[in-house]
């Protein structure tokens, strides 16, 4: 394929699941890509995958833990000295931790908040002055269904999701009339690395008819970026989590969740 645009996309958590199938989008579509990750074998592995299949398409990568102090100042740095202008800005990375809130790591979750909520705020902060700045760009914030829904055994993972929302749909209003568009995806349950890194993969939710494919997801999340739209629900049970945090109280949903998080019966 030939390069059109020459623009480059951001993407963190780039190295496999919703990231790398969101990268795969951009380059299939001409953009070049800056892919970010932790663990830099993984990372380097999915970018010999991306220029294995779009050959024309740039490929950078920077390896870093986001859930550090000052990791997202230190990524836009290294961005920076590069020379590399960001068109788009994909904030996926994130984690979460099932189980009972008294009975999980503080360390784990104090990580999850620093990746979830301030590596995002923080590379928000940086590249949405940018794209102001000279009227273009486009940012893509991964959500997720748990953004609508209290979550037992998954409180603190759903508690920055519920901030992602609220955080974009604040922000939308605040860049209105200035070129830029701010988008937010909201994935259901997805086949990625995500049960097994929170726990989850003896869970009932992980087990179900519910997880969705990534790509898919991807696809859903892209082509909502690119039209500009506030929020993406790709899929229809995506869109039933969404309705269900309108139309049932909380403790009803909370209680429902809770047993969806439960771990299958042996």
């Amino acid at each position: 394929m030939e390069n059109k645009t020459g623009k480059n996309a951001l993407i963190t958590g780039a190295s496999s699941g919703i990231g790398l199938e969101l990268t795969r989008c951009f380059a299939k579509d001409g953009h070049n890509v800056i892919m970010v990750a932790n663990h830099e074998d993984k990372l380097l592995q999915a970018a010999q995958q991306i220029s294995t299949e779009f050959p024309l398409i740039r490929v950078e990568t920077v390896s870093i833990d986001l859930s550090r102090d000052g990791a997202a100042d230190r990524l836009y740095s290294e961005v920076q000295d590069k020379g590399l202008q960001v068109e788009y800005l994909v904030n996926d990375a994130g984690f979460g931790e099932k189980g009972h809130f008294i009975q999980t790591e503080l360390d784990k979750e104090i990580a999850m908040i620093h990746l979830n909520v301030i590596a995002l705020v923080s590379l928000t902060k940086r590249y949405l002055r940018e794209m102001v700045s000279r009227r273009s760009g486009k940012i893509l914030q991964v959500g997720s269904v748990a953004s609508f829904i209290p979550h037992p055994l998954l409180a603190v993972y759903a508690g920055t999701k519920a901030f992602t929302l609220s955080f974009t749909e604040a922000l939308q209003n605040e860049i209105k009339d200035t070129g830029v568009t701010m988008t937010i995806l909201c994935p259901p349950p997805t086949e990625t690395n995500f049960f097994d890194v929170a726990n989850m993969e003896n869970s009932k939710i992980a087990n179900s008819s519910q997880v969705q494919a990534a790509d898919d997801v991807a696809k859903a999340g892209y082509e909502g970026l690119m039209k500009g739209d506030a929020r993406v629900l790709p899929t229809f049970v995506a869109k039933m989590y969404a309705a269900q945090g309108i139309t049932l109280p909380d403790a009803l949903n909370a209680a429902i969740v809770h047993s969806q998080l439960e771990d299958v019966k042996k």
